[in-house]
């Protein structure tokens, strides 16, 4: 799950896309109200929060492995917001205990995907729902530009899965290797406006992933990553900045 130890950077990098793709997300879904959920790598609570305003779920709780983000996340959230400090490949929840459970955003950052999924499998009542969503990875990314330019002076990102994982295929097979069934596969775009290019390199700088790679380059690859982003980004006359991003989701029972 995550191990950003930045939360408020985390929500200036990530928040508003997590938010955006999630709205699409649930609308796909489409479960009615008044439902147990469970939020698996609930992070710093900005899908979480989207939850718990159009669900209208009887229970909601959310799980991360970092307290900093947990910490965040509570600061945030309704008070029936149940959170908890632990793992996605090992949930302390009794089984068949939930009606939904969800991973947003996550799965390319576990280790043992196919275990995670078979105990959010294990959590959830038979005929409910067990889903996710992810960037499609690579050039689905919202900071695919960043990454490719990084990518092109041998900086790699940090994830536990190949980029192929993102896929729909390789997401249904996924899925019914964890032995759920009537599993349905969904893309669907999103788009982030940012102002100027400081608050896209603020973005970045903010990254856990990115920003630590950013600060760990001389001054000058630095300048020169700043250039290249410069000519590769959409960058209207206004000096604003608008990235759509494409986002892959998974759901069985």
């Amino acid at each position: 799950m995550s191990s950003f130890q930045n939360p408020a950077g985390y929500e200036r990098y990530m928040s508003a896309w997590s938010r955006a793709a999630g709205a699409q997300f649930l609308d796909w879904l489409a479960l009615p109200q008044g439902q147990r959920w469970l939020d698996v790598g609930c992070g710093s609570g900005a899908f979480t929060a989207l939850l718990a305003e159009r669900a209208a779920p009887a229970e909601l709780h959310g799980i991360d492995r970092s307290p900093a983000m947990l910490a965040y996340a509570r600061e945030r959230l309704p008070h029936s917001v149940q959170l908890h400090e632990g793992d996605a490949v090992a949930l302390p929840f009794p089984t068949a205990y939930f009606d939904v459970a969800v991973m947003p955003l996550v799965i390319v950052f576990i280790d043992d995907p196919l275990r995670a999924v078979a105990e959010m499998r294990r959590v959830v009542r038979p005929g409910g729902v067990v889903a996710t969503y992810i960037w499609a990875l690579p050039n689905g990314f919202p900071y695919h530009t960043a990454f490719a330019i990084l990518r092109d002076i041998g900086v790699l990102p940090d994830r536990a899965a190949s980029d192929d994982s993102t896929e729909l295929p390789q997401l249904q097979a996924l899925w019914q290797a964890a032995g759920l069934q009537n599993v349905e596969t969904a893309a669907f775009d999103v788009s982030h406006r940012y102002p100027d290019f400081a608050a896209w390199w603020q973005a970045l700088q903010d990254s856990a992933s990115i920003g630590e790679r950013l600060a760990a380059l001389s001054d000058d690859a630095r300048q020169a990553v700043q250039e290249a982003a410069r000519t590769r980004l959409p960058i209207a006359a206004d000096g604003s900045i608008t990235i759509t991003a494409r986002a892959h989701a998974v759901r069985g029972s």
